[in-house]
């Protein structure tokens, strides 16, 4: 109530004061008193509102000096920012977290302390923070003095009052708290989620790709997790197997193996394997497998395991059956009659069956021991008594010397195949001789050198007792043979010319028909000693190819015109496609070699036709006789290139030939380089093909014709030349003498080489000498030749007449430089050689 009071008393005195009503106004004692007192008392009171004032400012002070001491000591930057976007205040750990000084902080842009990007941004949300009162807490790019900063960022509106120099301090409070760190190391953290994760993955694909099946399991043993590979092994899908038992899956006789080998490992802790477990299959039988149990550990506690296993059930019947294989292989190599052995480079015995063990034993070991040193290489001290005398030999009886095959091997690297060697125990030449065909293999190791040696051994002292007695059969097999053809060929001979000499002869009909029988009859004989000769010629590599240009078109023309009228007399058609090319060959061989395929189609046709041609087969030139004959049954095609084998000619009728066409073709054809093949169906006709090399077709400049020989058959005179003729039988003399004289040529005759040189002792002069090689007296037609050319020179040419077909007769003929005539000898083959014998002495005169 007073203070109602004294507010209107204060109230009146102030408007009095104010309207200056007082300085005029009666003012009583009373009421002048009653003012002074309520000016003491508004005194008073103003003195206590001061003092109640100095007390609020300095609480105010102490207020705000603590305000500061807490926005200083704050962790975290802070900024007040006024509306003009400028730091008015920023706090120690602002300075410290950004770089700058207080006194650069106080008063700078926000905008140089933001990156550029973010302006917009942060200043969009200054202002919602302003109209609104919202904000929303996230992180800024703010730039330091040294580097970027991520500052998560909170804002709130407050009201401070400008200092005591009128300086705004801002509306607005920034607090950042500085992650970039943080966002390292939760970027880091972020990769290492990703790579575990991804890890993770590879590991799950891993296990879901490899052919093992893998099966987690807990603690408890019950199924986690299961692969792609445990699910087809056992049949049963994921949701079957997880939660399942895995002992639940274990079956067979290892059953309680493998319920133990689990339970063991998921209480100690160690891994245990089954090497033969049986697991079930769904559906079907158990399976054999190998398993492995390996306990998963986590702070030394066993919270469950890893079973791996593979499907060995295939593997398992391999194995036993590798190792009856094995055993099997073992007895088989045990069994062997030839010495079988593999020794490392030390010599140390890795496999040895029982006869390598005993050859190593015996004095053979030498041939067999990687480390042994060269033959002959012994010092005399080194070996006593018999076996000081032993020789190794080589097959062809020479002593050998160097490493022996084995130890060979082994230096050179490079394997010894079929070596053979003689042990002969003594020097003399029918010491007894033991005969051995050793092969060395060296097995190379990883470096490449070799590691061990495989040797065998077989005893070939039989086989060499049986070359021995074949080499003398085939001795006495030749000089029987030569013999026996020379004894059929002189009556052979005697038998053709007197033929040929008797149908020139007018006699009657009958007669004519009796000597052309008889003439052809000695020429099938001539046929059969003529393939024997063929045979043997071969045989001693005297048949020699010399390539020429040759025109294949005259060839076949002139064959064509050989075999039409034979062709005709048997009822056959012989057509020839002739092909212009001209190949590099030997023409002389290559037309026998048609000649004898011509021959044997028209002999085996009985009725149709004969198809000669050639044409190019890609590179090559190749020739085809196409027949419509009986045919080759397929088991026989290999067989008619033998020697003497016919088709349907059991009774042997010479007629049908001999048998040697074919045998000879395929030798003078290999010889040309060219292959010979045949197609065959029975009852409808063969096809023989012969095919010359690629290369040898050549162009048309290239091309000649082929020499002509047709005059060797005319019946005009040859020359008066002089021809010495040397023959002991008086009959074939006669017949030759006559021969000789019927061609034009002068004829002295001898019996002997005696009687040869006593008509040279005289005037006799020879152009030619025309001599049997077999002689009275031991003398051959090769010593003759020998005598007379040291008289009359060298070239003095010279012609041999032998029914003998040994190869040493033709290498000696060869040698001599003599053409050579086997008998039985027909009169154009004769009358050739004489011709081209004379033409060549007649070349080389001139040529001199």
């Amino acid at each position: 109530m007073n203070g109602f009071r004294n507010e209107r008393l204060r109230k009146r005195a102030e408007q009095a004061l104010n309207s200056g009503g007082f300085e005029g106004a009666e003012v009583s004692a009373t009421t002048l008193k009653e003012v002074l007192h309520e000016l003491y008392v508004h005194q008073a009171e103003l003195e206590i509102q001061n003092e109640e004032l100095r007390t609020a400012q300095q609480a105010l002070e102490a207020s705000r000096i603590q305000y500061l001491q807490l926005f200083q000591s704050v962790p975290l930057a802070c900024f007040t920012i006024n509306a003009a976007g400028i730091i008015c205040e920023a706090n120690v750990a602002a300075e410290r977290q950004f770089g700058l000084p207080l006194r650069r902080l106080k008063g700078r842009p926000l905008t140089l302390m933001v990156e550029s990007l973010d302006h917009g941004r942060l200043f969009t949300a200054l202002a919602r923070l302003r109209d609104s009162g919202q904000w929303t807490r996230q992180e800024y790019a703010f730039v330091g003095a040294h580097s970027a900063i991520n500052g998560l960022t909170d804002a709130r509106v407050v009201e401070l009052e400008p200092g005591p120099d009128g300086v705004d301090k801002g509306d607005v409070l920034l607090t950042i708290t500085d992650v970039t760190e943080r966002n390292a190391w939760v970027s880091e953290l972020q990769e290492a989620r990703d790579e575990a994760e991804r890890t993770r993955a590879a590991y799950h694909h891993i296990l879901q790709a490899v052919a093992d099946g893998i099966c987690g399991l807990d603690a408890r043993g019950a199924v986690t997790f299961v692969n792609a590979a445990a699910q087809s092994m056992t049949g049963f899908g994921a949701s079957e197997l997880v939660g399942r038992s895995f002992t639940a899956l274990i079956g067979g006789d290892a059953e309680e193996e493998g319920r133990r080998a689990l339970t063991l490992s998921l209480a100690d802790g160690l891994v245990r394997q089954v090497t033969d477990g049986r697991l079930r299959r769904q559906g079907t039988d158990d399976f054999v497998a190998e398993l492995t149990v390996s306990p998963i550990l986590q702070n030394g506690a066993i919270t469950g395991a890893v079973v791996a296993f593979r499907d060995v059930t295939a593997r398992r019947a391999a194995e036993q059956a590798l190792a009856e294989s094995e055993r099997r292989h073992r007895t088989l190599v045990q069994s062997l009659s030839e010495g079988l052995v593999m020794r490392s480079t030390d010599g140390t015995v890795m496999v040895a069956n029982a006869m390598a063990e005993r050859l190593m034993s015996g004095p053979t070991g030498v041939l067999l021991d990687p480390l042994a040193r060269p033959l002959e290489s012994r010092k005399p001290g080194d070996r006593t008594g018999r076996a000081a005398r032993r020789r190794f030999i080589g097959a062809d009886g020479a002593r050998l010397t160097g490493l022996p095959p084995t130890a060979k091997a082994v230096d050179s690297g490079k394997p010894v195949v079929e070596q053979i060697v003689g042990v002969a125990e003594g020097d003399e030449a029918a010491a007894p001789t033991r005969w051995l065909r050793v092969s060395s293999h060296p097995v190379p190791g990883a470096d490449g050198r070799p590691e061990a040696v495989v040797s065998s051994v077989t005893d070939i002292s039989a086989i060499k007792s049986m070359e021995r007695d074949l080499n003398v059969a085939l001795d006495a097999k030749e000089r029987f043979m030569a013999a026996a053809s020379h004894d059929l060929r002189q009556p052979a001979q005697a038998l053709t010319l007197l033929s040929g000499l008797l149908l020139k002869e007018p006699i009657p009909e009958d007669a004519r028909r009796i000597a052309t029988q008889l003439r052809d009859t000695v020429a099938s004989l001539g046929g059969l000693l003529d393939c024997l000769l063929d045979i043997s010629k071969l045989e001693a590599g005297l048949v020699t190819p010399h390539s020429a240009p040759v025109e294949v078109g005259s060839i076949m023309e002139r064959l064509h015109g050989e075999f039409q009228a034979v062709a005709a007399s048997s009822g056959l058609t012989l057509r020839t496609v002739p092909v212009r090319l001209g190949v590099c060959t030997d023409g002389g061989l290559l037309e026998r070699v048609l000649r004898n395929l011509l021959t044997n189609a028209i002999r085996y046709t009985r009725q149709g036709r004969i198809l000669f041609g050639a044409r190019r087969h890609g590179g090559a030139l190749r020739f085809e006789v196409w027949d419509t004959g009986i045919g080759i049954p397929e088991n026989q095609i290999d067989r008619i290139f033998q020697d003497f084998y016919q088709i349907g000619n059991a009774a042997r009728d010479r007629r049908e030939g001999l048998g040697m066409g074919l045998s000879i073709a395929r030798r003078l054809v290999h010889m040309l380089g060219g292959t010979i093949e045949v197609t065959s169906t029975p009852g409808k006709g063969s096809c023989f093909a012969v095919t010359l090399p690629s290369g040898t077709i050549l162009d048309e400049r290239h091309c000649g014709d082929s020499p002509d020989d047709s005059a060797a058959g005319s019946g005009e005179a040859d020359g008066d030349a002089s021809v010495l003729l040397v023959e002991d039988d008086a009959v074939i003399r006669m017949a030759l003498a006559l021969m000789l004289e019927g061609w034009g040529y002068r004829v002295t005759e001898a019996g002997s080489v005696a009687e040869a040189l006593e008509l040279v002792d005289g005037a006799l002069v020879p152009d030619l000498v025309l001599t049997d090689y077999r002689l009275p007296d031991g003398d051959t037609g090769l010593m003759l030749m020998d005598t007379l050319r040291r008289r009359f020179g060298p070239d003095l040419p010279g012609v041999l007449l032998t029914g003998d077909t040994s190869s040493d007769r033709l290498r000696e003929a060869a040698g001599a430089q003599c053409a050579l005539l086997h008998k039985p000898i027909q009169p154009d083959d004769l009358r050739r050689t004489v011709r081209a014998s004379l033409e060549h002495r007649d070349v080389e005169t001139e040529a001199t």
